[in-house]
């Protein structure tokens, strides 16, 4: 009732107040009113809080004190902009105020996180400091912060078509994904996503197929800390900004094709992979498909076929359906890529990088033990068109072995 009798007062100041920003509906907010005096009457603070807090948690920002009335007090964040100062009010569902503490939190969508600011306490038209100058710091992945907005978004959306909608609700109030929920989730779908960064899907440990087809601004796709327990299906056609894929320890299907600014692939982080499908992507420049061979082999083409289930495992590469390079791009494999010869048929991933140097292709050749050791270049096709072979033995060995 206090409130109320405030703003009512206050509506009869012209010109005295401006609206704020507010979560709530409650209808009786006042504006902020005149700026911060030297203090309000009975109210005091024990601790002047300084330095930094955490975005995105509940209760990160904590002021103990006396006099604080929750029946007539607001809460208001100020911050310096152009050259004046911004007040934003801190909504009922994140804030508590008791006569001898205010607790609330901050969102990481608040439009404030990079400024300077103060806490200040509003009671009929008088603002008081509660704090010293204070910055925001943010969560780490690992505490259930996906630091891209559009990335976020994404997940955070509904939408049946471009949305999540099983994700969607592991978000709290502050912004943050439940991390053990996030572990539970099997799909995640990107189409269409605006996300500009991937940042945050190692969360996602469960998971066994994204969808990201047709995504407008993701140039750099990096699965490289992406770690399933599942067999992981991406596929990423269409993808019109992308220009570098980087894939994860897990992924056992990527499928990545129609992408005409796609300029890098790189997979040595794999050891699980075994289909990639690969073609009409015209500006490749490094194909990097180096494969330690080190653990325990398991044979994806027998019969019945054996697949990865683990770290110290590795299982033949291939190229399911087709696999095309462009001609003059820059190939990275291990010397047992060379030597086995798999998928050598006409869709093969073998078959793929020898029709590409034929064509121009330069072929860098590494220990299949050791795969950041380099063995040699194979020689060009235009001089030595029997330093590789479909069949047989190669014309060309590495002078170091493995």
């Amino acid at each position: 009732m206090k409130k109320t009798l405030k703003l009512l007062a206050m509506a009869l100041m012209a010109g005295a107040m401006f609206t704020a920003c507010g979560g709530d509906d409650k209808g009786d907010e006042p504006g902020p009113g005149p700026g911060p005096g030297d203090g309000i009457p009975g109210v005091s603070v024990d601790n002047m809080l300084s330095g930094s807090v955490k975005a995105g948690f509940a209760g990160a920002i904590e002021i103990m004190g006396s006099g604080f009335d929750p029946a007539q007090d607001w809460v208001y964040v100020g911050y310096e902009k152009d050259g004046k100062t911004e007040y934003v009010r801190i909504t009922d569902d994140v804030l508590t105020i008791k006569s001898g503490r205010i607790t609330f939190g901050v969102s990481i969508n608040a439009p404030f996180l990079d400024k300077t600011f103060k806490v200040y306490l509003d009671r009929e038209t008088t603002k008081m400091a509660l704090t010293k100058d204070l910055t925001f710091t943010m969560p780490t992945v690992a505490e259930g912060y996906i630091p891209d907005p559009y990335f976020r978004a994404t997940l955070m959306s509904t939408h049946p078509q471009q949305g999540n909608a099983e994700i969607a609700p592991l978000f709290d109030a502050y912004g943050l994904i439940d991390v053990a929920g996030a572990a539970k989730i099997e799909t995640i779908n990107l189409y269409a996503s605006g996300a500009t960064s991937l940042e945050g899907i190692e969360l996602f440990t469960h998971c066994k197929r994204i969808i990201a087809h047709e995504t407008s601004s993701l140039v750099k796709a990096d699965f490289s800390k992406l770690k399933t327990d599942q067999y992981l299906f991406v596929t990423m056609e269409r993808s019109g900004a992308l220009e570098e894929v980087i894939a994860g320890p897990t992924i056992s299907r990527l499928d990545i094709y129609n992408c005409e600014k796609l300029k890098t692939v790189d997979l040595h982080l794999n050891k699980w992979m075994h289909n990639l499908q690969c073609f009409s992507d015209p500006a490749i420049e490094t194909f990097d498909i180096r494969r330690e061979h080190t653990g325990t082999f398991k044979d994806k083409e027998k019969e019945p076929a054996e697949y990865c289930d683990g770290d110290n495992q590795y299982t033949v590469f291939e190229s399911g359906a087709v696999m095309q390079l462009p001609d003059n791009v820059h190939i990275l494999v291990d010397y047992a890529f060379i030597t086995e010869k798999r998928q050598a048929g006409d869709n093969g991933s073998f078959k793929g990088v020898y029709n590409a140097w034929t064509r121009g292709a330069t072929i860098d050749v590494y220990s299949s033990k050791d795969i950041s050791k380099k063995l040699g270049t194979v020689p060009m096709y235009k001089d030595d068109a029997g330093a590789l072979t479909l069949t047989g033995a190669n014309g060309w060995v590495p002078a170091e072995t493995e």
